[in-house]
């Protein structure tokens, strides 16, 4: 097949996928809360008021991916001053983001100091190189992985075993009350078991920090506004991240993007339409066992 001929039906296929299901796993299909399907450039006219915007993610996925890097070269275009903020990154590594935007690290060295997950090269480069080029502000606002780990083992009272600059790198209160996100979350099942007391108070160590980060920054900085990116289960129906952000500054104005399969039903507010990824697992095939590299309690 002909160069041109290939490209004009890669084309078409974008301009289909725009129409109905997305063509591809690039592709995406963003729907106001109202069910209308709006462009880029739609979407950040009716996105202006928002003080936060968190894209949900199924982390993996290319559509989603691409979304949130598109979204942000739009929101860089507009007047109001952005910061980017990512679960992907936590506050004990935000030394190495600052160093790698300032030109002061390699890629490489980046990775490796940032503790970037294992998808960044293709997930998550081209946000930061956005941010980079742009330079502005990229938030590492979760909390460290081992710390949350240790709080699924011991309970939230480990955290106050922690020297005071390792304590700093958690929310300084978890939202542990019987609430409609900790509902949610004990009727989920990690590894085939009901989750337990401690396991949600790690849970919302994750959901707590993220809030806080983004609270504090806008606090710092009057005028901006955050986009955020997180895994989906942490917005879904208002609650995790996004309802521990609004109780703690109520007068912040939120957006919440959700990702769509074909198969699921919508959610409801706004709606980001991708396409099916693979099943991750069929049913004969056992969880891998879990990594024992965590530093000890």
């Amino acid at each position: 097949m002909r160069p041109l001929m290939l490209l004009l039906l890669l084309l078409l296929a974008g301009c289909q996928a725009r129409a109905g299901v997305p063509a591809t796993l690039y592709d995406f299909e963003l729907h106001a809360p109202d069910g209308r399907p709006l462009s880029l450039a739609e979407a950040a006219h009716e996105l202006a008021g928002a003080d936060v915007i968190m894209v949900g993610e199924l982390h993996g996925h290319p559509g989603v991916h691409r979304f949130q890097a598109e979204l942000l070269a739009r929101l860089l275009a507009e007047p109001r001053p952005v910061a980017l903020a990512m679960e992907q990154f936590s506050r004990d590594r935000q030394p190495a983001v600052d160093a790698y935007l300032a030109g002061e690290l390699g890629e490489e060295a980046f990775i490796r100091r940032a503790n970037a997950w294992p998808g960044y090269r293709s997930d998550y480069r081209p946000l930061v190189e956005l941010a980079r080029t742009a330079s502005i502000d990229v938030l590492a606002a979760n909390a460290p992985r081992h710390i949350v780990r240790c709080i699924g083992r011991q309970g939230p009272g480990y955290l106050e075993r922690l020297p005071a600059s390792h304590r700093a790198w958690v929310a300084r209160r978890l939202t542990l009350a019987d609430d409609a996100y900790k509902a949610r979350f004990m009727a989920s099942r990690h590894h085939g078991q009901a989750p337990t007391e401690f396991q949600f108070a790690a849970q919302t160590s994750w959901d707590d920090t993220m809030a806080e980060s983004v609270e504090r920054y806008l606090e710092a900085h009057p005028g901006y506004r955050v986009l955020l990116t997180l895994g989906r289960f942490h917005i879904a129906d208002g609650l995790g991240t996004a309802q521990r952000l609004q109780q703690r500054a109520p007068g912040l104005t939120l957006a919440l993007i959700h990702p769509r399969l074909p198969d699921e039903t919508a959610p409801g507010g706004w709606e980001l339409r991708v396409g099916a990824l693979p099943p991750s697992r069929l049913a004969h095939e056992t969880l891998p066992p879990l990594a024992g590299d965590e530093p000890d309690c």
